[in-house]
């Protein structure tokens, strides 16, 4: 895997004039960084100055004297660039590239694998047969799901779990920790299935370890002394300590009909209709940044996206000017349903009569034999997600997407084709979630401060990870923790936020006297991961 583009694909920019952003305090934040590890140079190249501090090591936080001084000020603006600041600086030092020992390369532009590669993958920590995971940094031989050895040990490639909920259909017993969230599959414009994966960094890992919180029977055992609250490290910023990060990726297969020099690559195993794992090409399109940081007990939370997912972009190609379609959405088809999910605990079907063709999704009702029917307008007879964004990417961020696009093109980056969709962050940490059960709730607290801390901005998603969540005007219910629809019905504008959602995640404990079961709100302390926990099944034979 590397950073750059081939350099036929080079171009040199001239230099950029003054970053609209940049007032006084501005250029006081931006150069008051601490070089705290490596920097990039411009591989020769010193046309666009480097936009931020470019260092291998993650940002703790955001200067916390800093924080109290713009919200002393009022100015919540210029706080949130300078968090955007911060989850730029947090994706190039996650992307940063190690030679083979797993050192730091000298320059973010120098070829070798992204750090991330060796973080431990979700599914080695959380085996699905509730086993210690292998200490940090072992090969991936071992995790409980029934896979190929030489699957497991090809480091080189990521190994797809699912791209369907619950589970895979198929003869594997594959996890389901990385699929879109609560929902079904999203198809690309090709009619290939997006796939997902979740990794964290080693202080997780090892709060993980320490607390044996891997499987359920860990996981009670900690509930017991520590009210059923899991409390993940938070670092410490006067001593450049580091908190825990978890990140989730989206891939696209990439066929010959894609720019793939437009894309993060990398090799993947993909479920084959056979149940076979068959290897493929994969583009990185999505990934979440999330990190517990010292003035975050809601943690951080950065998003990015390719740039094709769901615009049209012109090129210049061979001589020509050349129009990318999207790859989650078609722009020619403007009565296609936008955002429609088939696949959770529903089949569809692709059908014509006298009117035109259409599919029909049939939906399992819960706890019945019957089922709902659907019928949504087809432009084709292969499946595709008709992908739509419901709140556009504030300007303030695309300001700072464009620098750092200019500078990632000046020095031959792939990560020109990347960009920030937004950061949320808590206001104050200290902020209790407001009232949310279904018979004690206020609007517009109860949504907007659903999981407490005050969040900057009320909702924030991923196209590519939460696409079946882009509904807009619906009951103000379905985005209440432990509401509903019934309960409160009236009409408000929605979509979800990463910190409402991960509020929610919780960690087995013994509720009341129904057994083990999953506790409640914060509880989990924003990690999903840990709803993930089987039962240790010492029985099974340590052969996979």
């Amino acid at each position: 895997m590397k950073h750059l583009l081939p350099s036929s694909g080079i171009t040199l920019l001239k230099k950029l004039g003054a970053f609209a952003l940049c007032t006084a305090l501005a250029v006081f934040l931006f150069a008051a960084c601490e070089d705290k590890g490596g920097t990039a140079s411009n591989g020769g190249y010193d046309k666009v100055p480097e936009p931020i501090h470019f260092t291998y090591n993650i940002p703790v936080d955001v200067d916390p004297a800093i924080q109290q001084k713009l919200k002393s000020q009022g100015d919540i603006y210029q706080l949130n660039q300078v968090f955007n600041k911060y989850s730029w600086e947090a994706f190039v030092a996650i992307q940063w590239p190690r030679n083979g020992e797993g050192n730091p390369m000298p320059n973010f532009t120098d070829d070798g694998t992204p750090t991330w590669l060796g973080w431990k993958e979700a599914f080695q920590v959380y085996r699905a047969d509730g086993r210690k995971p292998a200490p940090w940094g072992s090969p991936r031989t071992a995790s409980g799901l029934n896979l190929p050895t030489n699957v497991l040990s090809d480091s080189d490639s990521r190994v797809i779990l699912s791209s369907n909920t619950p589970t895979h259909p198929g003869n594997f017993n594959i996890a389901d920790e990385v699929d879109q969230a609560f929902a079904g599959q999203l198809f690309d414009q090709n009619g290939n299935v997006v796939v997902y994966e979740v990794l964290m960094n080693e202080v997780e890992f090892d709060y993980i370890m320490g607390k044996s919180l891997y499987n359920i029977n860990g996981q009670l055992n900690y509930s017991k002394k520590n009210d059923s609250l899991a409390n993940f490290p938070k670092g410490n910023y006067e001593k450049d300590s580091l908190g825990a990060v978890e990140i989730k990726f989206a891939w696209k297969i990439l066929e010959d009909t894609d720019f793939k020099e437009r894309y993060f690559t990398d090799q993947g195993y993909i479920i084959g209709p056979d149940s076979t794992l068959v290897p493929k090409t994969l583009g990185m399109i999505g990934m979440h940044i999330s990190q517990k940081t010292p003035t975050g007990k809601q943690w951080v939370w950065s998003t990015f996206e390719h740039v094709d997912n769901l615009d049209q972009n012109v090129i210049e190609k061979d001589g020509k000017t050349m129009l990318i379609p999207p790859t989650l959405r078609d722009p020619n088809c403007d009565i296609c349903p936008a955002n429609v999910d088939v696949t959770h605990n529903s089949r569809y079907y692709y059908k014509e009569d006298e009117h035109g063709p259409y599919w029909l999704v049939r939906t399992q009702i819960p706890n019945t034999t019957d089922s709902t029917d659907a019928k949504y307008y087809a432009s084709s007879n292969v499946m595709k997600t008709q992908a739509m964004r419901m709140l556009p990417i504030p300007v303030r961020v695309e300001q700072i997407n464009k620098t750092m696009q200019e500078y990632f093109k000046s020095v031959g980056s792939v990560w020109q084709y990347y960009e920030l969709i937004d950061t949320q962050y808590p206001l104050n940490q200290d902020v209790p979630p407001a009232p949310n059960l279904s018979s004690n709730y206020i609007l517009p607290e109860s949504v907007t401060n659903k999981p407490g801390g005050d969040p900057n901005i009320p909702l924030m998603t991923n196209m590519t990870m939460e696409t079946f969540f882009q509904k807009g005007n619906q009951a103000a219910g379905n985005l209440i923790e432990n509401g509903s629809a019934k309960g409160e019905p009236r009409t408000i504008y929605g979509t979800e936020s990463c910190m409402g959602c991960h509020s929610s995640a919780g960690i087995y404990s013994y509720v009341n006297d129904k057994g083990p079961q999953t506790s409640g709100q914060l509880s989990g302390d924003f990690s999903w991961l840990l709803q993930k926990a089987q039962w240790n099944q010492d029985s099974i034979p340590n052969n996979n």
